[in-house]
């Protein structure tokens, strides 16, 4: 007898569980215009959000909790201001053509699934029903069809606001001087290998100061992200390069390859660079804190050795520069492009607002 009741008070507890989280799933998150959103369906809408965070910051449950509300909240204000823009469009009269989805349905599944046989496993692995599929699309496109109505169309930037724009942000354009960078890494894997990596770095120079172009050698013995493009940096500024390098590199004229140069590592935010003579000796050794700031300086005088230095080198490197900027500000009709980017972004987004506010208050909106 008091296993059954025990049974049956387990039996109760668990009945009791399931009902409460059922009519949490199914409870009312907020009420807009007509329309009623379920907290199941917030749940849905903050589903990535709320994965991402669980797997940032499944350490930190306090930060965890406030991230989940800021989901939660985020995602219901997502959902209040897609029922307003489909009330809108029902009072406006607005029809979808059962055509016009049926034809979208088949582009999603090409695009996305591949067959309808992968779209219907996917709804049923997430409980999604080929009629909710089907109302979530034509949702898709009336969102789509209003906020080109009342957005899209509506975007304009005229040349005296782009020019007004650039004008007022001149620091924005400004530009450091600048040069077009090749660079070759060849990486020192031991003491016992530092020699070798010094006369491999020290031939390739040598066939680089014969004619050889720096790109061919490049592609074939550097060792960094820009091997395949020939060793090719780009256009890069002081502050591109750890300033040990950079000092390298912007001291050198166009079309040189300079000496053989190293890299010691001299703690967790510092480092050595070498710069070696012919004979492979060091003939200076600088100190810098990553990634800018110079430290101290070490010469030698009569060349240093390997146990003369502070630190064993672990990269050497071949800089070369094909071309110089001097510190200039791009003009209007170099960034022309780019501001008119930017302003429609920023235009886009005031306009959306503008209409989901102007919705808003003319809308009932409750939220629980």
């Amino acid at each position: 007898m008091k296993l059954y009741g025990l049974m049956v008070v387990a039996s109760g507890l668990v009945s009791a569980t399931l009902s409460a989280d059922f009519r949490l799933s199914n409870g009312i998150a907020a009420v807009a215009g007509d329309s009623v959103i379920t907290i199941q369906e917030v749940e849905m809408a903050a589903a990535d959000a709320l994965d991402l965070h669980m797997r940032t910051y499944y350490n930190n449950p306090t930060e965890l909790s406030a991230k989940r509300l800021a989901a939660h909240s985020e995602a219901l204000e997502r959902l209040i201001d897609r029922q307003l823009v489909l009330a809108d469009f029902k009072t406006l009269g607005g029809v979808i053509q059962e055509s016009y989805i049926d034809d979208e349905i088949k582009r999603r599944v090409r695009d996305r699934y591949g067959d309808r046989v992968i779209l219907t496993k996917t709804l049923q692995a997430q409980g999604i029903t080929q009629e909710t599929f089907r109302q979530r699309m034509r949702d898709e496109i009336i969102t789509y069809i209003m906020r080109r109505k009342n957005v899209n169309e509506a975007l304009l930037i005229s040349p005296a606001k782009l020019e007004h724009y650039y004008s007022t942000n001149l620091a924005r354009f400004k530009m450091d001087d600048q040069i077009r960078l090749r660079m070759i890494m060849i990486s020192c894997l031991d003491v016992n290998s530092v020699d070798d990596t010094f006369r491999l770095a020290s031939q390739v120079k040598t066939k680089v100061d014969g004619g050889t172009p720096f790109a061919e050698m490049a592609g074939v013995y550097s060792e960094d992200l820009y091997k395949k493009e020939g060793g090719l940096w780009g256009w890069v500024g002081e502050k591109k390069l750890l300033k040990g390098l950079s000092e390298v590199a912007f001291g050198l004229n166009t079309g040189v390859c300079s000496r053989v140069v190293a890299r010691a590592p001299a703690g967790e935010d510092s480092y050595w660079i070498y710069q070696y003579e012919e004979n492979g000796r060091v003939s200076t050794a600088r100190k810098f804190a990553e990634p800018h700031v110079f430290l101290e300086e070490k010469k030698f005088p009569s060349g240093g050795q390997l146990e003369d230095l502070p630190a064993l080198p672990q990269n050497f490197y071949l800089l070369y520069v094909e071309d110089k900027q001097r510190a200039r500000t791009r003009p209007l009709p170099e960034v022309r492009d780019e501001i008119e980017r930017d302003l429609l972004v920023l235009e886009r987004v005031r306009l959306e607002q503008k209409w989901i506010d102007r919705l808003r208050a003319k809308a009932f909106v409750r939220r629980f």
